[in-house]
């Protein structure tokens, strides 16, 4: 059956053959909405309330279930001609419905498989990857739909994936010496992110490479002046660094970044590789090999942003041989779509092995390319835990890895329990990554009863005294994303405020300006001061903070680390160091007041 190519990227676009559809040929509005839902869960079941919710809010009409009936009729008689291909296109289950993964081609889906496969290849292969992958964008996803929520968040998601592939196809052109292509990669990104350093100076570094160097150090130069205007900062000193090469006339190849290396180079032995966590791995080795010996386990490793639980996975993952693997991380904007994560690392470990229709009919409810039996909406959750149970003995031994836990369904989490009850007897091992400390009490992952828990903490003075590095530890706290991050350059302390910076920002604006606020305070502080500060309700505040303290250490008052990461902080930041100095005054709330503080508002909110 021919498949059905359709275009997210800009105005949604339907080829099938000759025929060409558009928005406006799907039968309404709502037809229309209803298709980009569905394809936005890739082939996972959508239920019925979720959709009213995402299509009505709070203002359903009385029959939701009829109109959302009416609607797929309608979209299904637009789709194509042929009814039975056009109910085998947009799938009824119980309650619910989704769209046969397997029949249709979909853009996103290919930028997103062109990006991971740059990720794997040298500087050359990479950057036609990235080329093909930036050719697909034809514009903002679902652009006809400028303020749905559903859209926004596919959006905003996508957003950050192209910023991130004209970066690297930046980078990339530059390390092979090819500055035009550098240039228009660069420019590109700095249209999505005018305050993004990394292309201002992929920017600035091509336009040098081409001799135009008045316009490099023009380019910086106004960069500065706006991140001081807007946001109070100065440029980091990788990018100060820059000017300086510039002005020396350093010879330009020099400046350029080295070529990309396959990952199989990257991921190479170096000084850091494990730091301190062999007794970690070896943890995990000694559960798995129980595990693969015939007995099920369930392994969790747990810990803190920042304490190496994804590096840790890839380093196990690494040292299986001769086993099945499947590997897939959670993600927050999947979350309410079932067993995405669980459906991801099943693909993985059975990459090749041919699921005929010997499997049972309830699996599809879990890997919907499965097609469903005509009467699926007799199937039953129970049904389709046991159609998981089957296939998962099937095929031991067998580990699936699952990363960001906390982030993921509630129908995984209860699977994985369901694994663990059903097969004590079977080689399997799953092997988690969650951050507890943060979820709520009733969340499901705290549920889970893992059968070995690794707990990861911060490295200590002896694990980073092989770096050689003084005050290494006092700097970054033993926490191996800082350490990694800064091991190795010359400007410590810098490069770790660079790293918290990103990290917040990316948290947005509200966090960011959180964070901001947060280091003119005298350490350690209550909500009701930093509420003060930004005259919001402390309650409020608390709760929608927690992800930028975590982010910016500025949460953790039982370490030097906290101290010399708000000193960092205040050095880089003009603006905060002047608020701090206002704090120092004998009357606080002089804070509201001044100009100061409505202009750190002003600019961070932008």
């Amino acid at each position: 059956m021919q498949r059905l190519s359709i275009r997210l990227f800009g105005p949604l676009t339907i080829v099938d053959g000759p025929r060409t559809l558009g928005a406006r040929d799907l039968g309404g509005s709502r037809p229309k909405q209803v298709l980009e839902i569905l394809l936005a869960a890739r082939g996972h079941l959508v239920p019925s309330d979720r959709l009213a919710e995402l299509l009505w809010g709070p203002a359903r009409p009385r029959n939701p279930a009829g109109s959302l009936q009416t609607f797929i009729s309608v979209l299904r008689q637009r789709l194509v001609p042929d009814r039975d291909r056009a109910r085998e296109l947009i799938v009824t289950e119980a309650e619910a419905y989704r769209c046969s993964a397997d029949l249709i081609d979909v853009d996103l889906d290919r930028f997103d498989a062109l990006l991971d496969q740059s990720a794997h290849q040298p500087t050359h292969q990479a950057r036609r990857s990235l080329a093909q992958a930036l050719t697909l964008v034809r514009g903002e996803v679902l652009e006809d739909e400028p303020y749905a929520v559903w859209a926004q968040e596919l959006r905003g998601s996508y957003q950050g994936r192209i910023l991130g592939a004209h970066l690297d196809a930046a980078t990339s052109a530059l390390a092979e010496l090819d500055y035009p292509d550098a240039l228009a990669n660069a420019e590109a990104a700095a249209r999505l992110d005018d305050f993004s350093e990394r292309a201002q100076r992929c920017t600035m570094l091509a336009l040098y490479g081409l001799g135009r160097h008045r316009d490099a150090l023009a380019t910086y130069r106004a960069f500065r002046v706006r991140l001081g205007d807007e946001l109070g900062l100065e440029p980091t000193a990788e990018t100060r660094a820059l000017e300086s090469a510039f002005l020396r006339q350093q010879e330009p190849r020099s400046l350029m970044p080295r070529p990309i290396r396959p990952r199989t180079e990257q991921l190479g032995d170096s000084p850091a590789r494990l730091l301190g966590r062999s007794s970690e791995l070896d943890a995990l080795d000694r559960a798995a090999r129980e595990a693969l010996n015939g007995s099920f386990r369930l392994i969790q490793i747990e810990g803190d942003a920042g304490l190496g639980k994804t590096r840790l996975l890839d380093e196990f993952a690494r040292s299986l041989v001769g086993v099945r693997l499947g590997y897939a991380s959670c993600s927050e904007l999947e979350r309410h779509l079932p067993y995405v994560p669980l459906a991801a690392a099943l693909r993985d470990a059975l990459a090749g092995v041919h699921l005929d229709g010997s499997q049972p009919p309830a699996l599809s409810r879990i890997l919907p390319e499965l097609r469903p039996p005509a009467r699926s909406h007799e199937l039953t959750e129970i049904d389709a835990l046991e159609a998981l149970v089957k296939l998962v003995d099937e095929h031991a031994p067998l580990v699936l890895v699952l990363d960001d836990l906390h982030r993921a369904d509630h129908e995984t989490i209860a699977a994985l329990h369901y694994l663990q009850r059903r097969c004590a007897g079977v080689a399997v091992a799953v092997v988690t990554a969650a951050r507890i400390e943060p979820t709520a009490d009733d969340h499901p992952v705290r549920g889970l009863r893992p059968d070995a828990v690794v707990l990861l903490r911060p490295l200590t003075h002896a694990d980073l005294e092989p770096l050689g590095i003084n005050g290494l530890h006092e700097a970054t706290g033993g926490i191996p994303h800082f350490v990694a991050t800064v091991s190795g350059s010359p400007t410590a302390s810098t490069a770790l405020v660079e790293t918290l910076l990103a990290r917040c920002r990316a948290e947005g604006a509200p966090a960011y300006r959180v964070l901001l606020a947060a280091s003119v305070l005298e350490q350690p502080f209550d909500p009701e001061s930093l509420a003060t500060l930004l005259q919001a309700d402390a309650g409020e505040l608390a709760r929608n903070s927690s992800a930028c303290a975590r982010a910016a250490c500025c949460g953790w008052t039982d370490s030097a680390f906290a101290s010399d990461t708000r000193s960092c902080v205040l050095r880089c930041w003009p603006a905060s160091r002047r608020l701090a100095d206002a704090c120092s005054g004998p009357d606080y709330s002089t804070l509201r007041s001044n100009r100061a503080p409505r202009r750190l508002t002003m600019s961070c909110a932008r």
